[in-house]
């Protein structure tokens, strides 16, 4: 075994079928789940291997999680193990679940807001989804369920950001995630698009917003996606490289093992219907993508990047779904900064007061 890091988060998607069709979905996610997906006992005797291998934290995701009716028993079973459980939901059927999350003792739910309510709705391709979605984060706020909001930034909504947090600040919400949309699945077939000039804006309004200043600010989380090493980098640690493979993976409803359920379905280390979770993780070719990395691994926009070997090219997510390769991500503050002629346009003003 030569390889001897743990998978200390793991992603579990429990279906790919979704109440939704957004325009922006990297899943390309629709009402129909995967063939084959995994039964609840082989889901349960999935989470028993979990411990062996010393996954700390589980993020339940999809296509939509809530669809999965058996959501509370896997929340249950990974409770009774002693992990930590998370929920990315698009937050549909949050109101009528809101007792049963508060209940799960899950340590975050998070619920995806893309923008005001227009925006938020052209997105997601359903009219009064802004609103519907708001009235449920309101009834698990008022339940006790732990709230964050997620949202993936584009060139449709950049200029919305600081309506949004003013928004976020006044339901309620102390936590949200900002992140690049990955231009993949039906993102890519719809042309949602995030220009280096919305990459920058977005990276300036995060250094904004976590300058120093009162206490009843939303505490941001951005995501691995944005960096890297100027001082619009945010991150309270520096960057290592994509943890895909290295501390966490992604499971399929159907049983595949990947490094990221972000990365395309061809990114199959082995599934789990064949071997256990152990074998697929540890095996000698698993992962070799990151595993294997060197500066030779480097492609064009990071190659002879001073930071090359620390960063290993960003996000892998990110750089496959822009250029089709990876160590190759384009989305990066140091690249696009030096590139720049004026290398620091006016930054946005700070909406910590706001």
């Amino acid at each position: 075994m030569s390889f001897e890091g743990f998978p200390i988060v793991v992603g579990l998607e429990l279906t790919l079928a979704c109440n939704l069709q957004c325009k922006h979905c990297a899943s390309s996610a629709t009402g129909k789940t995967r063939k084959h997906e995994l039964s609840l006992r082989q889901l349960l005797n999935l989470c028993d291997q979990f411990p062996d291998l010393f996954v700390q934290e589980v993020d339940l995701t999809g296509g939509e999680p809530l669809l999965r009716a058996e959501w509370t028993k896997v929340t249950e079973h990974l409770r009774k193990l002693g992990i930590v459980v998370r929920m990315v939901t698009n937050g549909i059927l949050l109101k009528e679940n809101a007792k049963k999350l508060a209940d799960s003792g899950i340590t975050t739910v998070g619920i995806s807001l893309d923008g005001l309510e227009e925006t938020h709705d052209y997105i997601r391709e359903k009219p009064g989804l802004f609103s519907h979605i708001v009235s449920g984060i309101e009834a698990a706020l008022a339940e006790g369920v732990p709230v964050a909001v997620i949202t993936a930034v584009n060139d449709i909504n950049i200029g919305q950001l600081p309506a949004l947090q003013s928004f976020l600040r006044e339901l309620g919400i102390k936590h949200w995630q900002l992140q690049p949309t990955f231009s993949i699945g039906r993102a890519w077939d719809n042309e949602i698009t995030v220009s280096n000039q919305t990459y920058l804006e977005l990276g300036r309004y995060i250094r904004h917003l976590k300058a120093p200043c009162d206490t009843s600010a939303i505490s941001i989380m951005p995501a691995d996606g944005v960096g890297y090493f100027t001082d619009l980098d945010t991150r309270e640690r520096p960057w290592k490289g994509c943890s895909a493979g290295i501390s966490s993976c992604g499971i399929t409803s159907d049983g595949n093992v990947k490094g990221c359920l972000s990365l395309p379905d061809h990114f199959n280390e082995g599934n789990l219907r064949e071997q256990d979770f152990w074998s697929i993780w540890f095996a000698e070719s698993s992962f070799a993508f990151n595993r294997q990395f060197s500066n030779g691994s480097l492609n064009d926009n990071c190659k002879g990047c001073s930071y090359g070997n620390q960063c290993k090219g960003g996000c892998a997510v990110i750089s496959y779904a822009a250029t089709g390769r990876l160590h190759n991500n384009p989305y990066c503050f140091h690249r696009l900064l030096n590139k720049s002629a004026t290398p620091d346009p006016a930054a946005i003003p700070s909406s910590c007061n706001t």
